[in-house]
Formats: structure tokens, sequence, C-alpha cells
């Protein structure tokens, strides 16, 4: 489930986890704002999603859990946008001519 739940949102499948002997599923993603995202899914003591984010590591084993983190990832894109736009609009302004 969780491997669908990946592939549908941008993240690449690492090479080798399509073979049946290995007991984690590694997906990758890089973001232009976040960086790269690291996702395992993990079948053998604790079931469930590790994410490595920011060299930060979260645990999930719930889609909804998952999904408001994700969510509140693109939150922070968001606002960091509108930050880097409105410097844009700044330095471009600032280079105006209006004396003539």
């Amino acid at each position: 489930m969780y491997r669908s739940y990946f592939l549908k949102n941008g993240f690449w499948s690492k090479k080798g986890n399509n073979s049946d002997n290995t007991t984690e599923k590694v997906f990758i993603k890089h973001d232009q704002f976040v960086g790269p995202i690291y996702a395992t899914i993990t079948n053998v003591n604790r079931k469930g999603v590790k994410l490595v984010v920011n060299r930060k590591q979260y645990f999930f084993n719930n889609f909804d859990k998952l999904d408001a983190f994700f969510e509140h990832l693109n939150t922070q894109q968001g606002e960091f946008k509108k930050i880097l736009k409105r410097l844009q609009v700044k330095n471009n302004l600032a280079t105006l001519d209006l004396d003539h």
C-alpha cells in the first residue's frame, strides 16, 4: 500500500526494491525547497514508514498522519515561496531607474 502511495506522490523507487529478499523498500524524492526526502518501508519489527527529511527521522504507521505531515511540508514551502517572491520583487524595484 505504501509503495503505490509514494509512487503516486512523485517518489522514485531505489534500485533493487523489486527483489523479494529485501526487508526494506526505499523511495526517494528531491524537493526544490525541502531537499531530499527518503522514505523507507519497514516490515520487520515495526510495520510502517520511516521518513528522513532535513536530517530528521520520522516514523508513521498511519496514512492520515503521513498525509498531514506532507501537507505541513507543502504549507511551509508555500510561505517560503512567498518570501522569495517578495525579495525578488524588492530587488527588481531597487534596480529601476525612476529619475526620468
